[in-house]
């Protein structure tokens, strides 16, 4: 298959993985993913937000996190069984909204002031990642934030890893995203953690 030929991974694998398991990447369980979790709030560049976009929300473990931080949440997903457990586990939090999308295909019109693009451009193609770094950049109020993290290495269900993921947005982006590194550095040691190195952490600002 040549590269115009893939696809990105369809809703149709992240249902199947979820009928396998309520919890099936660990989200309550695994020590490496509450800590990432724990670090991606903490990087957060601001107290609070007016308007936010969670991509990938799965079951919406790190939503129930982030809500607090948000005046307005929504939080998008392509699979209807993680959107259903996300719904329920955040029914308590009336500034969180949830809608399916499958992105870059469907994305909001509106504007935020953070967008959280975590662990999901693996599962894109290169052209559909660059539809979405465009989408987003389009999506960003002026000083707005985009917070992006993602695991490092390659996994088989992963089209890119989180090396490529993470310059693609770096490349050619200087005249609309000021990008600000990793935002760990502020709060943990520059020799990070071992379970801290396993994923990437990049924040930008729109210009």
């Amino acid at each position: 298959m040549t590269p115009s030929e893939q696809k990105s991974v369809p809703s149709s694998f992240f249902d199947e993985t979820y009928r396998g398991s309520p919890d099936p990447w660990g989200y309550t369980s695994s020590f490496y993913e509450i800590s990432k979790f724990r670090a991606t709030i903490r990087a957060l560049p601001k107290v609070q937000f007016k308007n936010a976009f969670e991509i990938g929300c799965a079951i919406g473990v790190l939503t129930q996190k982030l809500a607090p931080k948000c005046d307005r949440l929504l939080s998008v997903d392509c699979s209807d069984i993680g959107l259903e457990e996300a719904r329920k586990r955040c029914a308590d939090l009336p500034q969180v909204q949830f809608e399916k999308m499958q992105i870059p295909q469907q994305f909001p019109t509106e504007k935020f002031d953070l967008i959280l693009f975590s662990e999901v451009g693996c599962y894109l193609t290169m052209e559909d990642l660059l539809e979405t770094k465009q989408k987003i950049i389009d999506s960003l109020l002026p000083g707005g934030y985009l917070l992006m993290v993602q695991y490092r290495f390659p996994v088989e269900s992963f089209i890119l890893n989180g090396e490529i993921v993470h310059d693609t947005f770096i490349q050619d982006s200087a005249q609309f995203l000021k990008h600000l590194g990793d935002p760990r550095k502020r709060f943990l040691m520059l020799d990070l953690a071992r379970h801290h190195k396993r994923y990437r952490m990049d924040l930008f600002q729109r210009l």
